[in-house]
């Protein structure tokens, strides 16, 4: 377990290494797998690979693997979290207390009972903000292209288009993942389809969002507020326009992180290793 290794440790240990477990932080690219020529698997602690060079370890003969199920529920609790934040002003009402002031009247929330949401991705995180959004005896609709109407209806759910769903929901989450066809997925032109005064939750990747974009209409009132736990660029940048935005909620990519997650996803990971190399049983093999 080596958090913070120097580069120049780093490759002595590769030149060994077998296997190599990471979190998100860790870029695993081609130039460092060339430097572990025993390297047989990259498990990633998580969900999202888009930290490894899957085309390289392909080629390499390396199986990348993740953990698609175990921080689920924690990137759940956290994208309605920050739902429960843009709808009620939470942060920004807490900001204002600790600061000695006291203005109730310019904090008036919205309650989510009878909105809708509008779900970007039905997998298994926007299943679970789905289940957590009837509780709340919201309307639900959901984008997802590769799911069918009749999954969709099994959940209670209704399946629209991207169109239709920006263009009705009062709030919308993201859980989609990133690929070419979802890159900027909101973008200045499907933005422009926003019902006015909606509200946006993003705990899934920052790239699916075109950030300029984004701030015109949080700046033109037409999205109301936002929230966002991921970004184009991690750490997000001293100077990033995103920072001191009023109507615009910012958390350092904690949808994993809580310790029951963290946990998790390591002993999955582990376990699902031990099981590959011992005994040929494979699971979650991103690049089989």
């Amino acid at each position: 377990y080596k958090p913070g290794i120097s580069p120049a440790d780093l490759d002595a240990l590769l030149a060994t290494a077998t296997c190599w477990l990471v979190r998100s932080e860790t870029k695993v690219t081609d130039a460092l797998m060339a430097k572990a020529p025993r390297l047989k698997v990259v498990g990633r602690a998580g969900v999202g690979v888009d930290n490894i060079d899957i085309d390289a370890a392909t080629r390499r003969g390396v199986l990348v693997m993740n953990v698609p199920g175990a921080n689920t529920l924690a990137a759940a609790e956290h994208a309605f979290a920050l739902l429960l934040s843009l709808a009620r002003n939470i942060p920004q009402a807490h900001q204002e207390v600790s600061a000695g002031k006291w203005e109730r009247s310019k904090w008036t929330g919205s309650e989510l009972a009878g909105k809708t949401l509008g779900v970007v991705g039905l997998g298994r995180i926007g299943r679970e903000v789905a289940r957590r959004a009837f509780a709340f005896d919201m309307k639900v609709l959901a984008f997802d292209p590769f799911v069918s109407a009749e999954f969709a209806a099994a959940l209670g759910v209704e399946p629209v288009d991207l169109q239709g769903l920006l263009g009705r929901a009062d709030f919308i989450t993201l859980h989609a993942s990133l690929s070419d066809k979802t890159r900027h997925l909101l973008n200045k032109e499907t933005l422009g389809w926003l019902k006015p005064g909606a509200r946006l939750v993003n705990c899934a990747r920052g790239e699916l969002i075109e950030e300029g974009a984004l701030l015109d209409v949080l700046r033109s009132g037409r999205l109301r507020g936002a929230a966002l736990d991921v970004f184009a660029q991690e750490p997000l940048p001293a100077d990033s326009p995103l920072r001191g935005v009023p109507n615009l909620v910012l958390t350092p990519h904690l949808g994993a992180s809580t310790e029951e997650a963290q946990e998790r996803v390591a002993s999955e990971l582990a376990r699902n290793l031990a099981d590959y190399l011992k005994k040929g049983i494979l699971r979650a093999a991103v690049n089989l």
